[in-house]
């Protein structure tokens, strides 16, 4: 009490300390950092290892274990994943969801030493291990750049000059380039040539060693000079690739252009493509440093581009795909712009209940909460995003809760004639503790969530933090900045303003009329109540249940597979297609196509897919967000009824990343025929339920594959051995490497190809000519046969087990939860072989270990709470009506979710523990209250109908300045849950507390009501 005396003597340094307190939070505001959404960590690497000529089987079993047996080793691991296809090993190693964020590097060193450690024990000729553990980074502004008429190599080189300019733009992190065609130095020739002149492979790979290899040739020492001499007859042009002298086993003498055709190309097939609107493009992406704003610097980098757009060569064009800075800034618009009509709404409702001068008193301790958690955010680094703003318009009707009961109580101090000083005084002395207890156990209710290792937890810690340190700000300004304006600008009531009965009038008699019969048959209404209860939980079954919402954008993507096999060509022309269909429509403003796999992680929750031929990805650019939600409608159905052939995904932008199924049933065992079967039944169980859709086989479909088996003794009467033999059979399409060409610091490969051939089938291929540098037979002379046969493209594992799921979606109107419900049993009653095991992965695993997360930090919370609680009132019966009341608010929440039709998720669930604090606040003082009037000489009856009907002014402003306070995210797609759970929650809750809580404190003390 000794602080708030000094406050309240010392007016110079109070408004003093008050000034500081809007200048510090106007100048965090204009410096802090602005984000669309807030950060997490995705603690997922991957890694890559390539395998040339082996099979999935082989990748698998030579490359992928030995990697997972290593890597199995890391005791922060929670699972791996792998995908197997022919020649590349893709491991994705998931961390445990306790690892702290800053721990994550550490982590990944850890991760290179094992893979490092045993890239010895991988078979001759697999590649070197790449660690990928930056994928999760967000490189949030992504230009395209295209070039009417100009190659590839062309709009590369123009790419890699705008990279280094805009590099040296500020707060620029990387900068990253998507699309490129590795270029390839064609030399294709006809199999024939090459026997009757003699030469092999491997005389043109000596020859190009030989003529291109650096060497350094030294220097001569001129007097007092060091004179270097440079080696010369390496490759500068095509011409000079032409000229390369290739002897042959005979001794013979031949420029290369003799025998072969010389020609500059590109690596084929293309692993990755990208077109703008159908014209091939190239990706610029780049990233914000860890400190750095966004939007200041995406303002920077469009600037830039601007200046590079005019002095660009006639044709190239920049076109802006996704500006992270522009959507954080429109995102931030919008929600300040709530926050202002939320502050404006609480402030109305307190000048209806209190009056003009009082309600902008109470309602400046709003301001000063706010500005005052701006510093704090500024301080701790948390930028203003969509949970920092949202929790700011959520916590704002409990920031001026505490002000309001300071504020009432003073008030009907001085009605009782106390002098102005000593009515505040008693006012924040009798309140302090109450109000500090109820703030405290309204911080603790979202413990779990801030401790939950889960990425729902890591996105709205920020939420957490900034509700807790508001709700703080507003407890310490509600006892020193409300006392102040009291003192300075609330006058004390003259003699003759004295009301001699408070509390008195029409509507007070009403309330108290209402009170007694409510306590009079009070096991009735409780009995109500509890029936109340059980309907409400039983009406949960009909709420959907989605659990992380999607973003209201002008964007959207369409994530199409073609069946497995397919040409990456194939994909490419089918992107062309897809992309004019989809601007046929009017709502379309571009069309950005990414063939091969996924564009650089342009969005946090942005999934990674490929490297696959048969995949792509388009991004769909609308004017609007309004657009944008037709037109994702209008192509759910339309676009498969246009291409029926593909597999089709049109998703929306989702706070947490996107899976590749809604529901997957996954099987683990060791044969993948078995698997196959089991996965089979499982498809077929998908298949009959109605509100499936595209129910499938994790592995794909099986695919075709020519086998020549070499026949040693054949092939030895030929002279050809088996990589001679392979040797010629690459060279029909992929190219046979045969060298290297410097340009300038590119390592451009020199391929051999053979020409005159049109290889389409097995057939085709056993007629092919192979050679020796000697001779040339066909294929089918050095083979026992040449099969044609099927296997999967892919081998999947998870945690070194073969591992194979039955996959599906939802159709619009139905729900993950919904369908997964409908199926499960029938699929868990599937008896599985010895050896075998199931479980649910995708959507199903993530919530449930989300759910787990949050559920495990409760004891901790509960326990916090209920010694608070035991600590304030000294004894078990307050605390345990407090407990009676909480979990009736579910039936208001229940009520509320059924009106507005919003799905039932995590942030629901966030919304609903928050209610709680709310709840647990008002009860608190309104038995403080009860307790005082007792310890007063008040009867015990009439002290609990005086006490609640003192409480009622209080409770009806907080409750109502929070429920129309939330009012603006009703119509947040995100948010929305969120507030109807807290708006319709609190207002039944509002009765509970004005009934329910005296109803159960009579019952619970035996008191009599007559």
């Amino acid at each position: 009490m000794k602080t708030i005396k000094y406050f309240l003597q010392k007016r110079a340094v109070t408004l003093l300390l008050l000034f500081l307190v809007l200048a510090g939070g106007l100048f965090s505001y204009a410096k802090m950092g602005k984000l669309e959404d807030a950060p997490f960590t995705i603690k997922q690497a991957m890694v890559l290892t390539p395998y040339p000529g082996a099979s999935p089987s082989e990748v698998q079993a030579q490359v992928t274990d030995i990697l997972e047996e290593s890597i199995q080793s890391l005791g922060e691991l929670y699972y791996l994943k792998t995908e197997n296809r022919a020649g590349l090993s893709k491991i994705t190693v998931y961390m445990k969801k306790e690892i702290r964020a800053d721990e994550m590097q550490q982590l990944w060193d850890k991760l290179r030493r094992k893979v490092n450690d045993v890239q010895g024990k991988l078979p001759e000729g697999a590649g070197t291990s790449v660690v990928n553990d930056d994928f999760g980074d967000v490189l949030g502004v992504f230009y395209g750049l295209t070039g009417n008429g100009y190659s590839y190599r062309e709009l590369e080189d123009q790419a890699i000059l705008i990279k280094n300019e805009i590099l040296k733009v500020k707060d620029v992190a990387k900068v990253e380039i998507y699309g490129t065609q590795p270029p390839t130095i064609d030399v294709s020739v006809s199999p024939s040539v090459m026997s009757r002149s003699g030469i092999t492979t491997a005389d043109i790979t000596r020859a190009f060693e030989a003529q291109n290899k650096v060497v350094d040739a030294g220097g001569i020492d001129a007097g007092t000079n060091r004179i270097r001499i440079e080696s010369t007859g390496n490759f500068y042009s095509l011409e000079d690739i032409r000229k390369l002298t290739i002897v042959s086993h005979t001794g013979e003498h031949f420029q290369l252009a003799d025998i072969a055709r010389i020609e500059e190309s590109y690596q084929s097939p293309a692993s990755n493509l990208m077109r703008i609107n159908g014209q091939p493009a190239i990706g610029i992406a780049i990233s914000t440093v860890a400190t750095g704003n966004v939007v200041d610097m995406a303002e920077a980098v469009k600037e830039r581009m601007g200046q590079l757009s005019g002095e660009m060569p006639e044709g190239f064009e920049l076109t802006s795909i996704y500006d992270q800075g522009y959507e954080s800034a429109v995102a931030n618009q919008g929600f300040i712009l709530n926050l202002i009509i939320s502050v404006l709404t609480v402030v109305a409702i307190l000048l209806f209940f209190i009056g003009f001068k009082n309600g902008f008193l109470v309602g400046s301790g709003l301001v000063f909460s706010i500005f005052a958690t701006l510093i704090v955010m500024l301080s701790m680094n948390i930028a203003l995003q969509r949970m920092s703003l949202a929790a700011i318009i959520i916590a704002m009707g409990m920031l001026v809760d505490n002000a309001i009961v300071v504020f009432d109580s003073a008030l009907i101090n001085m009605q009782r004639g106390m002098r102005k000083r000593v009515a505040i005084m008693r006012a924040c002395s009798s309140t302090a503790l109450p109000l500090l207890a109820a703030t405290v156990i309204a911080i603790l209710t979202f413990l779990p969530i801030y401790y939950s290792p889960h990425i729902t937890g890591e996105l709205l810690s920020t939420l957490v933090i900034v509700i807790g340190v508001s709700l703080m700000f507003s407890w310490v300004f509600a006892l020193t900045q409300t006392p102040f304006f009291i003192q300075e600008y609330v006058r004390r009531p003259r003699p003759e303003e004295l009301k001699t009965t408070l509390f008195d009038g029409r509507y007070y008699t009403k309330f108290r009329q209402a009170l007694h019969g409510v306590i009079r048959y009070r096991y009735a209404t409780l009995g109500s109540l509890i029936v109340l209860l059980i309907l409400a939980a039983w009406s949960f079954k009909f709420i959907p249940k989605v659990f992380v919402p999607a973003l209201d954008k002008q964007y959207f993507t369409v994530d199409v597979w073609l069946p497995e096999g397919t040409s990456i060509s194939e994909t490419d022309r089918l992107a062309e297609d897809m992309t004019r269909y989809i601007r046929s429509h009017e709502e379309t403003e571009m069309v950005s196509a990414y063939i091969g796999r996924t564009p650089p992680r342009y969005y946090l929750a942005n999934v990674s897919f490929g490297p696959q031929s048969n995949y792509m990805q388009l991004l769909v650019k609308c004017p609007t967000s309004k657009e944008s939600r037709r037109l994702h409608a209008q192509l759910q159905d339309s676009i498969r009824l246009k291409f029926p052939a593909p597999l089709i995904k049109v998703n929306k932008f989702e706070l947490s990343p996107l899976t590749e199924a809604v529901i997957e049933a996954r099987f683990l065992g060791p044969d993948p025929a078995v698997l196959d079967s089991l996965t089979g039944q499982a498809i077929e169980i998908m298949r009959r339920n109605p509100k499936v859709m595209d129910a499938r086989n994790e592995w794909g479909n099986m695919t075709l594959m020519i086998r020549p088996v070499y026949d040693p003794v054949k092939a030895g009467e030929a002279g050809i051995t088996k990589a001679q033999m392979m040797q010629s059979v690459k060279s029909i399409n992929d190219g046979l490497a045969v060298g290297i060409y410097r340009d300038d610091e590119k390592k451009v490969p020199v391929l051999l190809k053979s020409e005159g051939y049109a290889i389409t089938d097995a057939e085709s291929l056993g007629n092919f000519s192979v050679w020796n540098g000697k001779h040339s037979v066909p294929l089918s002379q050095v083979t026992e046969r040449i099969e044609t046969t099927w296997e999967f493209p892919q081998i999947r594992t998870y945690n070194r087990q073969l591992s194979m799921a039955a996959m599906c979606g939802v159709k619009p109107g139905h729900t993950m939860a919904e369908v997964h419900g409908e199926i499960r049993e029938e699929i868990e009653a599937m008896i599985l072989p010895e050896g075998y095991t199931f479980f649910w992965d995708s959507q199903y695993k993530d919530q449930g270990d989300a759910i787990q997360a949050i559920v495990k930090y409760f004891p901790l919370a509960f326990l916090l709470l209920a010694v608070i609680l035991v600590a304030l009132f000294g004894n078990y019966r307050e605390p345990v009506i407090i407990l009676c009341i909480l979990p009736l608010s579910l039936i208001g929440v229940a009520v509320g979710m059924l009106l507005t039709g919003f799905d039932f998720g995590f942030f629901p669930i966030a919304g609903w523990l928050g209610l709680l604090g709310m709840i647990i606040k008002n009860v608190i003082v309104l038995i403080d209250e009860i307790n005082v009037q007792r310890r007063e000489g008040v009867l015990p009856y009439k002290a609990v109908i005086e006490a609640t009907v003192s409480r009622t002014r209080p409770v009806l402003m907080a409750a109502t300045t929070t429920i129309l306070g939330m009012v603006p995210l009703l119509f947040d797609i995100a948010f929305g849950g969120m507030a109807a759970t807290i708006i319709f929650g609190l207002t039944f809750a509002t009765l509970l507390t004005l009934f329910i809580t005296p109803t159960l404190y009579v019952l619970f003390y035996k008191i009599k009501t007559k």
